[in-house]
């Protein structure tokens, strides 16, 4: 059992070991690699790539993870059919979204097992610093690995002070089922989450590395964290530390609607690596990719998902918002499909090629922004407001000045954040009640942090082999 124990659960390997030499400038590989494997630095470096795969993929990022953000929110609804995120009607026998349980955790081995094996390996001085970023790489992967399953499956932190069940903590690399632990609390969760940012920042490398973690982006994730925890004065200085500091810029509003077309662009401070032959392969999801949904330019595309009147609504009195060029109308007669809908064009592809090859956006710097604006605004910033402004002026020119308030700062989270998998989480973290009534959907409910159904249910599968798993309130099995 030990040595089945000892093997890092990942994929296929997709570059061989010859081409792991350079690897900051490479893209996220997978590898099957033992830990008494981890002999020199290129195994080291197969294995961190690796440990980002599953993340972007669909049944993550690249779908599961969005829908639970902007599907339970208020930003999008199916045009077609019915999404049981967006009515909330999950049961613990329903299989279609617990990939998100195992592929966190799946996640999380590869990071135990680089933590606890890459201490034994013996590199020269010259590349001391290379071995640390890769520490500090698995120390960020889990900590971002645990917070995503705090907000899935625990109440906000400030419902009740992070008194809820939360995930189960797990250090070494074994799975949940294997570990047999039960579950820690949301505050617990939370402290293992701060303690592992804190062992990775000083490791982690502060140049630029698209698609992986570097300190800029273990920063934006500390910010991030304690800004969901209500410590906003952390929020607020690790956010404005990324902005002063990091090595990215706000890109211009005349770039802005391109810039999602590019790979790492200037804002980009994290996001998934997804190469073109995976997308065609359905690696990727393709077809079960969440931005296929969205996408409607290509006559086999799936064209279920459009932006809600309410947030189409926010750009009722700014007309000359860049993002309103978002909403691209298909026109019954002339339009692409002749549906009379309303689309949401924000996701246009990697070099516009198609939308089914994106990158899913984990942190990008106008967020830092946004955090910092808010988290300022609690604690008494002067600065909040300008922060505010550079988000909105860089949209809309004609924004010369804006106040620092939760509602100038929620509509500019709405209209920046859409299709990023942030709503729902931001709605719950503030114990924002909202009713759900679109004409897509007659669906309507009113929704409050109390509510069960913030959380996800545990399976019932998992927990027929893992009875020590608890299952959420309000779910049977």
């Amino acid at each position: 059992m030990k040595k089945i124990l000892s093997i890092i659960l990942v994929a296929v390997l997709a570059i061989s070991l010859s081409n792991c030499k350079g690897f900051l400038d490479k893209e996220p590989t997978d590898a099957v690699v033992a830990e008494n494997a981890l002999a020199t630095l290129e195994d080291a470096g197969v294995a961190v790539n690796g440990m980002y795969t599953l993340l972007k993929y669909y049944t993550v990022f690249g779908n599961y993870m969005i829908q639970m953000g902007d599907m339970r929110g208020d930003l999008l609804v199916a045009s077609e059919g019915t999404y049981i995120t967006y009515s909330y009607d999950y049961d613990p026998s329903q299989n279609s979204y617990f990939t998100l349980w195992r592929n966190f955790y799946s996640t999380i081995t590869r990071a135990n097992a680089i933590i606890k094996n890459i201490d034994a390996l013996e590199v020269p001085a010259s590349e001391q610093d290379i071995k640390d970023d890769y520490l500090g790489q698995a120390y960020a992967v889990r900590a971002f690995c645990y917070f995503n399953l705090a907000r899935l499956y625990g109440r906000p932190y400030k419902f009740d002070s992070g008194a809820s069940l939360g995930a189960v903590l797990i250090t070494e690399p074994v799975s949940p089922s294997e570990a047999r632990l039960p579950r820690n609390t949301v505050a617990e969760t939370y402290t293992q989450i701060e303690k592992d940012l804190a062992t990775a920042l000083p490791l982690l490398s502060k140049s630029k590395n698209t698609g992986h973690f570097n300190y800029w982006a273990a920063k934006f994730l500390q910010a991030k964290v304690a800004l969901y925890k209500g410590d906003n004065e952390t929020a607020y200085s690790a956010a404005k530390e990324v902005i002063n500091n990091g090595p990215y810029s706000l890109i211009p509003r005349d770039k802005y609607l391109a810039s999602w077309a590019e790979v790492g662009n200037d804002e980009s401070i994290f996001e998934g690596l997804v190469n073109l032959q995976s997308a065609i392969d359905g690696d990727n999801g393709f077809g079960g990719s969440f931005y296929y949904s969205l996408w409607f330019g290509y006559d086999n595309t799936g064209a279920s998902v459009v932006p809600t009147k309410h947030w189409r609504d926010l750009f009722t009195l700014t007309p000359n918002d860049i993002r309103i060029n978002w909403i691209d109308y298909d026109d019954p007669v002339t339009g692409f499909k002749h549906t009379g809908e309303y689309w949401l064009r924000k996701f246009i592809g990697n070099t516009g090629f198609t939308a089914f090859l994106n990158n899913p956006r984990y942190m990008r710097l106008a967020e830092a922004y946004l955090i910092a604006a808010e988290a300022g605004m609690n604690s008494g910033k002067g600065d909040a407001a300008s922060l505010l402004l550079a988000v909105a002026q860089r949209a809309d020119p004609d924004v010369t000045s804006i106040a620092a308030t939760m509602e100038n700062i929620e509509i500019q989270r709405q209209k920046e954040l859409i299709g990023e998998g942030d709503r729902f989480f931001d709605l719950m973290r503030r114990n924002g009640t909202y009713t759900k009534n679109d004409p897509h959907n007659p669906f309507s409910t009113a929704l409050k942090w109390s509510d069960d159904r913030v959380m996800l249910p545990i399976s019932s599968d998992e927990r027929i082999i893992y009875p020590e798993l608890q299952q959420n309130p309000g779910y049977k099995n």
